[in-house]
């Protein structure tokens, strides 16, 4: 569906932006949204960072010891100060974004296991029950916003800080804004008539008149009518089709049509926080044709978010982490492809965040290696980094490290200071 079928139905149904006068909302939850867009970008499955931010090339053709085949070490890319396996579309995206990129390299998850490096990598903890990054800044900065926390998957647990939105795809968006049509895509396709639906609003909204007057709690009041709210459809869903594109995204690349919704969520001032996610890391067989045509679905993947970012004016409020469960084994199995490391790398931009920089690094067979915890040096006597420390180094970059950002969810380990 394009944004003016979305438009078109939102006249047909009657619908408004604008909220019942019953009981007005409160000033933060009319203001829009300005803080900061927080994009979490989840590649599923594993990635394999020695053929994208931590190269580790042949040494010669045929090389028995390769970690990767698919280039020699001599052809390893740079961009500034990073560099880049030579394969895919690496070049272009590490040319065009070095200057503002920080590659966190020698990241070590402790595990080996999708469903707790996911959450490692995601929320900062090994253990369960500890809410990802984008719920804790979209529940610490955002919490009244409808549509505060975007999840297209991954790991997004939110421990009941704040309500998430999924957005799979535009139709359960659509189903959701439009709830008298049987059919999103149909305007004809109503529940009720015109005048039935009118008579359905007129009961309702007396009902709440009535039930408001004997209820003298604000807190409780303020509830009823944002249940009101969602039941009626008066809810600012419908405010993303004032700033989604003529035309939605229609390429086999899902991260493209999640960066809309969440540029759009963001400029109508409902959105904090997303989760985009894409699929089909898990290269056990077969790593090189299968993983780095998805490194490149990936990159396209950001280089399209930065850029729908930049034409809507908001390209320097947009701080993007992009990440994996861990990594890929130093090198093949059996059927050519690559196994579960615990050792990974992260990418990250945005306001706040200083590019052209490598921090952390690997040796020869991709093991981590210990940094100095205040040069962040290679240093055999410092720590190894550790999703908790990039996560210690988002709540501070966000402002949200304190007691009341972190809801009871403190983080091991040191302050590393990755964004200074």
């Amino acid at each position: 569906m394009d944004r003016r079928d979305f438009l078109k139905l939102a006249s047909y149904a009657g619908l408004s932006l604008g909220f019942p006068a019953v009981l007005p909302r409160s000033a933060s939850a009319q203001a829009p949204y300005d803080g900061p867009l927080w994009v979490m970008v989840h590649a599923g499955g594993g990635w394999d960072p020695t053929s994208l931010c931590d190269p580790k090339g042949m040494l010669f053709a045929d090389d028995p010891e390769a970690m990767n085949r698919s280039y020699l070490a001599a052809d390893i890319g740079t961009a500034g100060n990073l560099r880049y396996a030579p394969v895919g579309g690496n070049q272009l995206f590490f040319e065009k974004y070095a200057s503002r990129l920080l590659v966190l390299n020698g990241v070590d998850t402790e595990t080996n296991s999708h469903d707790s490096g996911t959450r490692n990598v995601w929320s900062g903890k090994l253990a369960e029950g500890h809410p990802c990054f984008a719920a804790l800044v979209a529940a610490a900065v955002g919490p009244e916003k409808p549509m505060s926390f975007l999840t297209s998957g991954g790991y997004d647990f939110t421990s009941g800080l704040v309500a998430p939105t999924r957005t799979g795809n535009m139709g359960a968006l659509t189903r959701i804004a439009f709830p008298d049509l049987m059919d999103p895509a149909n305007a004809e396709s109503r529940f009720h008539t015109a005048a039935t639906a009118e008579r359905i609003a007129a009961a309702q909204r007396a009902r709440l008149e009535a039930l408001m007057a004997k209820q003298q709690l604000p807190l409780v009041r303020n509830e009823m009518n944002m249940l009101f709210n969602a039941r009626a459809g008066e809810n600012e869903l419908r405010m993303l089709t004032e700033f989604l594109p003529a035309t939605l995204d229609t390429s086999n690349n899902p991260l493209k049509r999640q960066a809309q919704v969440a540029i759009a969520g963001y400029r109508a001032g409902i959105t904090v926080a997303a989760n985009l996610t894409l699929g089909g890391f898990d290269t056990h067989g077969n790593h090189d044709a299968a993983h780095i045509p998805r490194l490149q679905l990936l990159l396209e993947g950001v280089d399209f978010l930065m850029t729908e970012a930049e034409a809507a004016g908001v390209g320097d409020r947009v701080v993007v982490v992009v990440g994996s469960d861990f990594g890929r084994t130093p090198g093949y199995n059996e059927g050519n492809g690559k196994d579960h490391w615990s050792v990974t790398s992260l990418m990250l931009m945005g306001p706040g965040i200083r590019g052209n920089r490598v921090i952390g690094s690997t040796d020869e067979r991709h093991r981590p290696l210990a940094v100095n915890p205040e040069t962040l040096q290679t240093d055999p006597d410092g720590v190894r980094i550790k999703p908790a420390h990039v996560h210690r180094a988002l709540r501070r970059l966000a402002g949200i490290e304190g007691a009341d950002g972190s809801y009871g969810f403190p983080l091991p380990g040191e302050d590393l200071p990755l964004f200074s």
